[in-house]
């Protein structure tokens, strides 16, 4: 008898404790049948944003130039040094000239030759055929004196500072790659004016124009600003940032930006119409990047996924999702789900 009414119970409490224990499992908060839960809101409206883009770069010579000789050769001495400042067609790096010293001699040799075949060739005592010959020979010698003295006097093609030396004087110039990664003995980089390469999203391609003004700042000169502007924009977009690169121009006429600087650019592409919201009013759904704003319809919370932008203060611009004249929950968003019954509170 006592067995028949434990085999009872148990079958009478087993629903009662599946039912239990299915119910702690649960994560799902049910909506109370009693009470809508109270909420606020706003009304979402388009308002004027500025659409000011702050980007980081780093700043880059305007151009560099890694400059070597044109063939192997011993190098009779280096005339600049790390740091110096030289101009465009400045000689830097001065080559052995033993073969161009022996082409001199050659060419006065050819030019006094010259000079008796054109007297007797006045004369007619030699061929018109004879002078040519020579004076092709003269014409090969000035032009391999020429073409020497290129090779032996190394120049600098750009404007700029010598930031790097590879080489000492009596080396020999190999035309192998140094420590610049290219054949050379010294480094120009252009640093009046300097570049700053920043990647812009490729829904602003068609605001950026060259010639627009940008404001460039560096923490290693606190409270001041560097005045640049848009110079080169790169024609494609980068499939894996998306983005595509903006060459921005500052004069640097102090030179005070030097190339690898951090710096942070700010280009103000104008106005737009945009929806602003608060920032707290945009949720995130737990285990995924996906975040999702609460309206309210027909006294009802109805969940929707948006796309936010940029954040301005504690405001964040929804790009997709959300329209202007929606009622949008601000407080209690947090206690809602999909359907739930609300009430609007002041």
């Amino acid at each position: 008898m006592k067995s028949i009414l434990n085999y009872k119970i148990t079958t009478m409490t087993l629903p009662a404790l599946l039912l239990f224990f299915a119910s702690c499992g649960s994560t799902t908060v049910e909506q109370d049948p009693e009470g809508a839960i109270q909420v606020r809101v706003m009304e979402t409206e388009l308002t004027g944003i500025d659409n000011e883009l702050e980007l980081t770069g780093v700043v880059q010579p305007f151009e560099e130039a890694h400059i070597g000789a044109s063939m192997p050769m011993r190098i009779e001495s280096i005339l600049v040094d790390v740091g110096d400042r030289v101009s465009k067609g400045q000689l830097l790096v001065q080559m052995d000239r033993s073969q161009l010293f022996q082409a001199r001699v050659q060419r006065e040799t050819l030019r006094a030759d010259l000079q008796r075949l054109d007297t007797l060739l006045q004369m007619g005592a030699v061929t018109q055929q004879n002078y040519d010959q020579m004076k092709a020979q003269y014409d090969i010698a000035v032009s391999n004196i020429e073409n020497l003295e290129r090779t032996t006097e190394i120049r600098a093609t750009i404007p700029g500072v010598i930031t790097g030396r590879y080489n000492s004087d009596g080396e020999i110039f190999s035309m192998t790659p140094g420590p610049a990664g290219k054949p050379a003995i010294v480094t120009v980089m252009q640093v009046r004016p300097v570049k700053i390469i920043i990647g812009v999203s490729e829904s602003d391609y068609l605001n950026v124009e060259p010639g627009q003004e940008v404001d460039v700042v560096s923490d290693v000169f606190p409270g001041r600003t560097f005045a640049g502007k848009v110079y080169k924009i790169h024609p494609t977009i980068d499939r894996m940032s998306g983005t595509f690169k903006v060459e921005v121009l500052v004069s640097n006429e102090d030179m005070s930006l030097k190339p690898g600087m951090f710096t942070r650019v700010s280009l103000n592409l104008g106005r737009h119409e945009g929806l602003l919201v608060p920032a707290l009013a945009v949720l995130k759904q737990a285990g995924s990047n996906e975040r999702f704003v609460f309206v309210v319809e027909e006294g009802k919370a109805i969940r929707k996924t948006v796309l936010p932008g940029r954040n301005f203060d504690e405001r964040v611009e929804i790009l997709d999702g959300l329209r202007a004249g929606e009622t949008l929950v601000t407080t209690g968003q947090h206690n809602l789900l999909h359907q739930a019954e609300v009430e609007v509170i002041n």
